[in-house]
């Protein structure tokens, strides 16, 4: 998959944000959720931002990704300046270099979990066969070799998430995206998942960047910065678990 010195030249940040700044008007309402806000991304980190709810995170998550437009400021990802690409080249951006993990994991009802994976990759001008390849690839990656041809019903919630990661994962991004992916789950499940998003991280030199205000997942992080009132308070590393990663079931 792609190495981690993916962007123009190795030290080049995967992700930054400069000055960036985003209000929402409502009637005679101004409400400011992003207030000249900067950071770093460097690949091959998992960066958790964490944060009471109306912080801005998940706007800020929206707004790196290419989903929402800055008021102000600049966001270079990959090297390409987001705020310069029009509607189609942003969405051929997201398509070719980003995957996303939500928290209602967005899957069709009607599909098995492999034609999730595979459904995505088939807008990607792949063959059917590289298509095929990477679904069996991504599925076998979060532990779900044995599930693939279940549909969402026949499934838990965390099994479900794994196979949200697993849609995102088939993509070969290098830019990963979730936001609150472990909110509907109970601690274990939780904890797989904020495991493989690292591991895919590690292993795949992607940087993956978490919004969430689940405490539990801090200890988990290469990176956190903490949110409040549209600004980043604090960012600090967390010393590394002492517990190995969980493994993921077969």
């Amino acid at each position: 998959m792609h190495p981690a010195a993916t962007t123009e030249h190795a030290g080049t940040p995967a992700l930054l944000a400069e000055g960036i700044s985003k209000a929402f008007i409502s009637g005679q309402q101004r409400t400011q959720v992003l207030d000249n806000l900067s950071l770093s991304l460097d690949a091959g980190e998992l960066t958790l931002i964490s944060g009471p709810s109306g912080c801005g995170k998940s706007t800020l998550l929206a707004i790196l990704s290419g989903l929402q437009k800055v008021d102000s400021g600049h966001v270079r990802a990959l090297g390409s300046e987001l705020g310069q690409l029009d509607m189609r080249a942003l969405e051929r951006f997201r398509l070719q270099h980003t995957g996303f993990v939500f928290q209602g994991f967005n899957l069709f009802p009607a599909l098995s979990a492999f034609e999730q994976v595979e459904l995505p990759l088939n807008h990607m001008g792949l063959s059917r066969n590289e298509a095929r390849r990477r679904a069996q690839q991504s599925l076998e990656e979060v532990g779900l070799a044995h599930r693939m041809r279940l549909r969402p019903s026949e499934l838990s919630g965390g099994e479900k998430q794994r196979v949200a990661i697993a849609r995102a994962l088939a993509k070969e991004p290098e830019l990963l995206f979730a936001d609150e992916p472990t909110s509907a789950l109970d601690a274990a499940n939780g904890q797989m998942i904020i495991d493989i998003l690292h591991r895919i991280a590690r292993t795949h030199g992607t940087t993956v960047l978490c919004v969430s205000h689940d405490p539990r997942l801090v200890v988990h992080a290469d990176r956190v910065l903490a949110m409040e009132d549209g600004r980043i308070l604090s960012d600090r590393r967390p010393p590394a678990p002492t517990a190995p990663d969980q493994g993921i079931p077969s």
